[in-house]
């Protein structure tokens, strides 16, 4: 008696979820985020938000050295001059070689290249909390995609924050968080940076970037979006108390 091997059944492929370019993800980032995510899953996007927020950085900080970014640091020089940490005849050297060509090329490059590891930290924490905490089947490529993605909505903030600065000739004050609502110091206080640092990354193009994030992260994930919220938020404030740490300690005062 003779058997028939049997073939191995082959289960149906999964359907390739219909993907989207990279000028189609963009605008659904701002008009439909809960469904910007479709095919990415399958495509690899995260270099083109990554590479546009570099060059806005890079664009915002060599139109702003002249205008904000060098009046600030001449404040900072005129406090230290105040506090007899330094003299003006050092101040007066510093700034002549601050308008020079290779300090405002190195800053640009700086920024652009700090706002590139920004992202990759913030895909590291998103993967944590969604990948880790919770357990799901979430990549590192896919923590990427939702972080880069989910940063062009902080665009129109550079934006408003330049307008800002521009006219207020100073990129310290021209800040959209509530930061704002807090009075400055005559005197220096580094408590009060800190607080006032921790505020300014409560605004609302930063809450609307982290609920961009978290329908991102679901979406992408599988998990229920509100274990995905709770792990969001609280990572996000962690960051947040880690920037208002550094400023504290880095600020003028005691």
């Amino acid at each position: 008696m003779s058997s028939t091997p049997m073939e191995p059944v082959t289960p149906p492929a999964e359907p390739v979820e219909p993907g989207m370019n990279v000028l189609e993800r963009a605008v659904a980032m701002f008009t439909s985020p809960a469904n910007a995510w479709r095919g990415l899953r399958h495509q690899s996007q995260f270099w083109f938000p990554m590479l546009l927020m570099v060059l806005i950085t890079t664009v915002f900080t060599a139109v702003m050295w002249d205008r904000a970014i060098v009046p600030d640091m001449r404040e900072g020089w005129q406090q230290a001059v105040d506090n007899g940490q330094t003299t003006q005849d050092q101040i007066d050297k510093t700034e002549a070689a601050m308008n020079g060509p290779v300090p405002r090329i190195v800053s640009v490059v700086t920024y652009g290249v700090i706002t590139a590891i920004w992202l990759l930290l913030a895909a590291l924490g998103t993967w944590f909390g969604v990948g880790f905490i919770l357990g799901t089947k979430f990549s590192y490529r896919l923590a990427l995609e939702v972080a880069a993605w989910s940063a062009l909505i902080t665009i129109p903030a550079t934006f408003v924050t330049g307008g800002l600065a521009w006219t207020q000739e100073s990129l310290r004050h021209a800040t959209l968080g509530l930061g704002t609502l807090l009075p400055d110091l005559e005197t220096p206080n580094k408590l009060m940076a800190g607080v006032k640092a921790f505020l300014n990354f409560i605004g609302p193009f930063s809450v609307w970037s982290l609920v961009v994030t978290i329908l991102g992260a679901s979406a992408l994930s599988g998990a229920p979006r509100k274990p995905v919220a709770w792990v969001s938020v609280g990572l996000f404030l962690v960051f947040a108390l880690f920037g208002a740490a550094m400023a504290a300690m880095l600020g003028p005062g005691r």
